[in-house]
């Protein structure tokens, strides 16, 4: 896992840098542009040798044409010195557009001295023609964007916005040119974006992002994603194990998996392996249950069952009844208590008969993961208790997509709202988990998991694949099926919830949905990579592989 910051907590962390070690602004701006060099060469312009297939890479790399458009800024004053690193190891073709230089900040002038002095070219895109500027920026291999960095609030304006409209001409380009066209490169983070950006404000879309560690969390919110285009986190500049600014938002990895996946022996026997309940699936949603119990089995859940309509109970028989015993949905067949973890809502429908069920079921005390239809009903419910918020008993797991989580919105108490210094979307959630005491994952093109202490996993590990009708119905039968396990093991092995096992999350709920997230996110690029487009039963194949191998003698 990596730590994320807000970009307040980031200013503050290099605010606590320069004190703790006795850096000037200049000395730190001297390290992150050289580390920004570097990562540049590594990650962009050997990319960009192999592609050519050039006979002497070595040579062609430094005809490479690198061009910087700059702000007024540090963001400015990191690329002035990159561009001087560049022209000190032989690159020839390098450019900065600046602002008036006396609109710069005392370290990015300072740097604007030494890059001219160096031999970069500088060009005042204040005074040079619109139509000469994009002619000299669209004939560049790379382009910097330095315009805006983590200090910038609100809409971009005045010559920052007009700074960024010279990239809006270069996207224009990609799609005209394709791979012709200039390969945009953002320093630390796209200009415009921030902890409050909004979907209209303008930003500048790179085609990758040089991040300085820790990770910016404004990355990572859904519809500000696309912008960054490939994460590159560049390293040794700040102190990872600084605590003062730490935010509790952490970024999810492939190597988390084994961390979060429930043990299990293969002597096992399915009681062992967690029972779950599945209620899902309607005559106009038919093929959501399928899915879910095929997404429980791959977790490797020891006993499914699919609680369905009398009406649907032979068509299901006949198509789950491999993975799951099939039974007609009743109060004398169903009791929460049988079970150590339920799954309601993928395909179920919303009328006033599921809400009865629903309202029964939490105030159960078995674990649910509520999903689809099943959200939208809670926050039904919950309306119905707005000056209650813990109207129910049962821990609760939540898988909205955005538009499902936009319904829970209206409980946010905007015009009282706390100052916080995270991303709009963790403090969304954070506000939402806290509020309600539950678990709360929204699933868009990146999934954020927010707990009921107010901290917040995020996963970025998304393939386009992924975005298919059943792939969020296979997400909440994994994780009910994970939270099964779970269970049966912290039963079996007398586990308590204040377990000292995992150093941040502590419980089983928390377990599960993030292992069901990771296995799910890394089964989808396996079979975008393998297989091209895939099925919702592809994908509870791939991520039954995954999940089976957590077992152990």
């Amino acid at each position: 896992m990596r730590p994320l910051l807000s970009t307040s907590q980031s200013l503050r962390l290099d605010a606590f840098t320069r004190e703790m070690f006795d850096f000037s602004s200049d000395n730190l701006m001297e390290i992150a542009a050289m580390r920004l060099w570097q990562e540049l060469k590594q990650k962009v312009i050997q990319k960009k040798l192999m592609e050519s297939q050039a006979a002497d890479s070595r040579e062609l790399g430094r005809e490479i044409s690198i061009a910087a458009v700059c702000g007024k800024g540090d963001n400015a004053g990191d690329a002035l010195a990159l561009l001087r690193h560049a022209r000190l190891e032989g690159f020839q073709h390098l450019v900065a557009f600046i602002p008036r230089p006396d609109t710069l900040k005392e370290t990015a002038q300072l740097n604007l001295r030494r890059a001219e002095r160096s031999g970069v070219e500088i060009v005042r895109y204040d005074t040079a023609g619109e139509a000469a500027l994009s002619a000299k920026l669209s004939s560049q291999d790379i382009v910097l964007d330095a315009i805006l960095g983590t200090g910038a609030h609100g809409r971009a304006k005045e010559s920052a916005a007009g700074a960024m409209r010279m990239f809006g001409a270069l996207n224009q380009d990609r799609a005209v040119h394709g791979d012709r066209a200039p390969y945009i490169v953002a320093i630390d983070i796209p200009s415009g974006l921030g902890d409050d950006w909004q979907p209209d404000y303008p930003v500048v879309r790179a085609d990758a992002t040089l991040c300085i560690e820790p990770m910016k969390e404004a990355l990572y919110m859904p519809a500000a994603r696309p912008y960054a285009g490939e994460i590159i986190p560049v390293g040794g500049i700040f102190p990872l194990w600084a605590d003062a600014p730490s935010a509790g938002t952490w970024l999810l990895e492939d190597d988390d998996i084994g961390n979060f996946l429930p043990p299990i022996s293969r002597w096992a026997h399915k009681m062992q392996r967690g029972r779950i309940a599945v209620l899902a699936g309607s005559p106009s949603g038919a093929g959501a249950a399928l899915h879910c119990v095929r997404g429980a089995a791959a977790a490797g859940a020891g006993y499914i069952s699919l609680y369905c309509d009398e009406e649907l109970f032979s068509s299901y028989l006949t198509a789950v009844g491999d993975a799951a015993i099939v039974r007609v949905l009743s109060e004398k067949s169903f009791f929460p208590e049988s079970w150590d973890a339920v799954v309601v809502g993928p395909g179920w429908g919303a009328d006033e008969g599921r809400e009865k069920v629903l309202d029964t079921l939490i105030h159960a005390e078995t674990p649910l993961v509520l999903d689809a239809d099943a959200v939208r009903l809670f926050a039904g419910l919950a309306e119905k208790n707005r000056d209650h918020p813990q109207f129910f008993k049962a821990p609760l797991i939540l898988t909205p997509h955005p538009g499902e989580f936009r319904e829970l919105l209206s409980f946010l108490d905007e015009a009282n709202r706390p100052a916080s210094n995270n991303s709009e979307t963790v403090r969304q959630l954070a506000a939402l988990a806290e509020k309600f005491g539950i678990t709360l994952a929204l699933r868009a093109s990146t999934t954020h998991i927010a707990f009921p202490d107010g901290t917040c996993a995020v996963f970025d590990g998304s393939a386009a694949g992924l975005g298919i009708a059943g792939s969020g119905d296979v997400l909440s039968g994994l994780a009910g099926g994970l939270l099964a396990r779970w269970i049966a093991f912290s039963r079996e092995n007398e586990a308590c919830e204040s377990s000292e096992d995992n150093t941040l999350w502590h419980n089983n709920l928390s377990w599960a949905i993030i292992a069901a997230v990771l296995v799910h996110g890394w089964a989808g690029r396996q079979l975008s990579r393998d297989k091209g487009w895939f099925t919702p039963v592809d994908l509870a194949h791939a991520c039954a592989r995954m999940t089976s191998e957590s077992t152990h003698g």
